[in-house]
């Protein structure tokens, strides 16, 4: 029996789920992401601010000043990598010592031998004794909090008296403290020389601790720090292990689009964690999802952030908005003119008048006689309708204007309703919105409808603008960005199929209504073809991300992964979806009916392909060119015509050749565009 009995804390007591350092790292994050127009452009990212740190600690240790607290460290941080003189400095490191403290209460455990290991040497008392920067406070705290503080109920922390174990003065401080001889007291911890070597040459009876399991996992989760590859690989062994029930439940064309799930989380996971950061950088406080992808995106993002916390910093509160460039288009409309539609037929640079009467929620058949008025034919596909006469003259006509104009005040009121129970009112001044993308015509819809309030848009991808852009608005992409980097065209050719990955049974919204009651809701069209796939296909895929997503969440957090680093990883995730899909997606994109009512008035079937003839008559005959040009316009993805099985070699060839030959003649045009 001795009389005193001391336990390290740190690898003997409690475990982290990393490296000791990813504490440090988490709060340099925690800075960029709350202070980031004040840090001095020296420090590229958190992992400079934090090897800043680094250095500090080292640059103390050699000048013998290696106690310390928590804050004095943070606050020498501070005056080096802030770019001005912050007033509130102390305040900040007080706010970035806590961020360190929560992030060691979530990502460390108690060991699960150290408690029956201590009973083979009794004592008449039991204290914690650890070298470390915070104190004995914060130590009982996290002790507590594991329910291990009945234990080892007391104890010092060096930081609280400026001596440490590795000189042997921290025992010695304690012998006096407690009125006890070197002989009457044991130590146990894991650390060769201060927990061993030191106290032995005392007198104290010192006991290793170093259990072999859990020192290999230690030695492990240190290597993460520096090698995210390898990190990155073992969060997907993870991913495996925790997806076998499920896989096992599985089979068929189910289980492949499970599997394509789990290995495309890292893209998704990429993007939900990159709207995250940046919604933090520009200091907002709501988050809108747009239907009908951000139903699966909010999904992620409430797996990812279960707390709707990231690095200890509070996220935007995060809502669902029912939406559609349909919904918004005919309510933002400033006034019915043919200069107003070119916000639409940029997109649709031949149109008919019935394309759009119903992209605006109208019946074409009630303006039969006032097109034939004009000679126009409801369906007659107009080459570029703003510059044709009898459209300029179509919109001249009071009957039709005003029509128009009666509609989109009606769909104004209703939508500015809608948003308004949603949460996002009239003096909402910034705001975050979110959608896969492509150019951001809803967010556009939006800026316009709502001038006063600056509009945040996070996507997965942005083709090029072709309309020009709201002051209001600004626009980022997690994964290719074609205003920003031209070369990156090619990686937007699988726009459709990604969409269909991330697609919802719940339909497109189509408008808003207001009941007796007054209140908006927004009215879907729900089409069961449609919904085939997802039942077939998306659904089993969307559940595989879900799956991988809950482990990859715990990893975020306790390795403090940013989305920077996943951009590589989910850039080649998105360029094999592109340029080499797996036969099951490309089985189902095959199958898909894609909605096309908004521009075309339509849906699309995407295993409809031309035959051989009519692409090569299409070279002499206008009409049927027309037609060749929207098929191409509307499967820009060589790879899944090349891959389709039913289909013959030559008919799978020309067509290729035929969609390769246009996208390469759109990337050498947008390369000349961009040069002048």
């Amino acid at each position: 029996m001795y009389k005193l009995r001391t336990i390290d804390v740190w690898d003997t007591i409690l475990r982290r789920k990393g490296s000791p350092d990813f504490s440090k790292l988490a709060s340099a994050r925690a800075l960029v992401l709350m202070r980031h127009d004040e840090v001095d452009t020296a420090y590229a990212d958190h992992w400079a601010i934090f090897r800043e740190r680094c250095l500090i600690e080292k640059e103390l240790g050699k000048s013998g000043n290696a106690e310390y607290m928590l804050e004095d460290i943070l606050e020498r941080m501070l005056e080096r990598v802030l770019r001005s003189e912050a007033s509130d400095r102390a305040a900040l490191a007080k706010q970035l010592a806590e961020v360190e403290f929560e992030f060691e209460l979530r990502n460390t455990y108690v060991d699960g031998d150290v408690l029956e290991f201590v009973t083979k040497y009794p004592s008449e008392e039991t204290i914690f004794l650890s070298d470390f920067y915070m104190g004995a406070d914060k130590l009982k705290h996290l002790l507590d909090y594991h329910g291990i503080l009945a234990q080892v109920p007391n104890g010092i922390s060096s930081c609280d008296v400026g001596l440490n174990k590795r000189s042997g003065q921290l025992f010695a401080h304690v012998h006096t403290a407690f009125g006890v001889l070197p002989p009457q007291h044991v130590h146990i911890g894991d650390n060769v020389f201060a927990d061993v070597q030191v106290p032995r040459r005392m007198g104290v009876k010192a006991v290793h601790f170093e259990p072999k399991a859990e020192h290999s996992k230690r030695l492990k989760r240190a290597e993460f720090l520096n090698d995210r590859t390898a990190l990155f690989q073992h969060i997907s062994g993870k991913v495996e292990v925790a997806a076998a029930g499920d896989s096992k439940a599985l089979e068929g064309r189910a289980l492949q689009a499970f599997r394509l799930g789990l290995s495309v989380a890292p893209l998704l996971v990429g993007f939900v964690l990159f709207i995250a950061e940046r919604a933090l950088s520009d200091r907002l406080k709501h988050i809108f999802f747009f239907t009908r992808e951000g139903e699966f995106f909010l999904e992620l993002w409430r797996t990812l952030f279960p707390t709707n916390e990231l690095a200890g910093v509070c996220l935007p509160e995060a809502e669902l908005l029912e939406t559609s460039r349909m919904a918004t288009f005919s309510g933002s409309l400033r006034e019915p003119s043919s200069a107003e539609m070119m916000r639409l037929w940029t997109f649709h640079t031949t149109h008919s008048v019935a394309a759009l009467l119903k992209t605006l929620g109208l019946n074409p058949h009630a303006f039969n006689q006032v097109c034939q008025r004009h000679g126009l034919e409801l369906d007659e596909e107009i080459s570029q309708p703003w510059s044709d006469v009898r459209m300029r003259a179509l919109f001249d006509d009071p009957e039709f204007s005003d029509a128009i104009r009666e509609k989109s005040q009606l769909d104004r009121q209703s939508l500015l309703s809608y948003l308004q129970q949603r949460g996002w009112p009239h003096g909402l001044s910034r705001v975050g919105v979110v959608d896969i993308g492509w150019r951001g015509s809803i967010q556009d819809n939006l800026a316009t409808l709502l001038p006063r309030c600056q509009l945040h848009g996070y996507y997965l991808g942005l083709k090029q603008f072709l309309n020009p852009q709201p002051d209001n608005c600004k626009k980022c992409a997690f994964g290719p960005d074609v205003n920003r980097t031209p070369d990156d065209q090619n990686l937007l050719a699988g726009v459709t199929s990604l969409e269909m990955l991330c697609n919802s049974l719940n339909g497109s919204v189509v408008g808003y209504e207001i009941d007796d009651q007054g209140i908006s809701r927004a009215v879907r069209l729900v089409d069961s073809e449609e919904n085939e796939v997802f039942h077939d296909f998306t659904g089993y895929f969307q559940q595989g991300v879900k799956r991988a997503a809950g482990c990859w969440a715990d990893f975020v957090d306790s390795h403090v992964i940013s989305s920077d680093e996943l951009q590589n990883p989910g850039r080649e995730i998105w360029r094999r979806l592109v340029h080499n899909p797996q036969q099951p997606l490309v089985e189902a994109h095959a199958s898909l009916r894609y909605n096309e009512v908004f521009g075309l008035g339509t849906f699309v079937d995407k295993g409809a392909v031309p035959p051989i003839g009519q692409l090569f008559v299409s070279l002499v005959h206008r009409r049927t060119r027309h037609k060749v040009i929207q098929f191409i316009t509307q499967n820009p993805q060589p790879a899944m015509i090349w891959r389709r099985k039913d289909l013959g070699l030559a008919h799978r060839a020309v067509t290729t050749a035929m969609l390769r030959a246009a996208w390469f003649y759109a990337r050498v045009r947008q390369r000349l565009k961009s040069s002048y």
